[in-house]
C-alpha cells in the first residue's frame, strides 16, 4: 500500500499523478472528502468496484455513489434538467449526495440495478484533480465496514480497510466529519440528514 500526506485544498501534482496511475490500473484508493473519508475506484473498472463492495462487506444490492468533477461530467451519467443543475450548483458545497435518474452509462453493479444513482460534486481541489486526471467519475462511498461509523480522519479508519486498499491519501480531518446528506433531486426530499 502507498501512503501519502496531502493538502486537499492545495494538492501536489506528483501525488495526484500517482493516484491517477493507481486508479487507471484498477486500484482502490482511500481519500478525504468534505464529509468523511471515502473509498474510490474508477467506475469503469468492474473488478475494482466489486472489491469496494468486498472491502466494505456491503451487499451488492446496496448502491454506491459516484463523484464527478463537473456538471458537464454528471450529465454523461445522469439525466439533469436546468433546475436540477442549478440546485446541484447551489448545494454542492453543502455535503450532499444527490439521487438522480441514471443513464445506461452507469453500470448496474454501481446502481444496485436501480434506475437512480447517487452523485456528488466534492468541493475539494484534490478530488477534482483526481477525477479530471482519470477522465471518469470515481466511486464515492464511506471508508468503513457497512454498519460501522464513517471515518473523519485516517486514525478513525478500521485497520482491515487500510490494509485492503492500494493507496491512502491522508488529508487530515475532514471538514464536516459526518456522512453526506442524501437528497432526492426530483422531490428535494432529504433521505438522510
Amino acid at each position: 500500500m502507498n501512503f501519502f500526506k496531502t493538502d486537499p485544498l492545495n494538492p501536489d501534482d506528483k501525488i495526484v499523478d500517482k493516484v491517477v496511475c493507481c486508479l487507471n490500473n484498477g486500484g482502490i484508493i482511500l481519500y478525504p472528502t468534505d464529509t468523511v473519508y471515502g473509498l474510490g475506484c474508477k467506475i469503469d473498472h468492474k473488478k475494482a468496484v466489486k472489491r469496494v463492495y468486498e472491502i466494505k462487506n456491503r451487499d451488492a444490492s446496496n448502491p454506491l455513489s459516484i463523484a464527478c468533477s463537473s456538471i458537464k461530467m454528471l450529465e454523461e451519467y445522469v439525466h439533469l434538467k436546468g433546475k436540477d443543475k442549478k440546485f446541484i450548483r447551489d448545494n454542492a458545497d453543502g455535503g450532499y449526495t444527490f439521487i438522480v435518474e441514471g443513464k445506461n452509462t452507469v453500470d448496474d453493479i454501481i446502481s444496485g440495478s436501480l434506475n437512480t444513482v447517487g452523485v456528488r460534486l466534492i468541493p475539494l481541489p484534490l478530488v477534482t484533480a483526481i477525477i479530471e486526471g482519470v477522465g471518469y467519475p470515481i466511486v464515492s462511498t464511506s471508508a468503513n465496514t457497512s454498519g460501522c461509523k464513517a471515518p473523519s480522519s485516517i486514525g478513525d479508519v478500521e485497520k482491515d480497510i487500510l490494509d485492503a486498499v492500494d493507496l491512502v491519501l491522508d488529508g487530515g480531518e475532514c471538514e464536516k466529519c459526518k456522512p453526506s446528506r442524501i437528497v432526492a433531486l426530483d422531490s428535494k426530499k432529504i433521505l438522510r440528514d
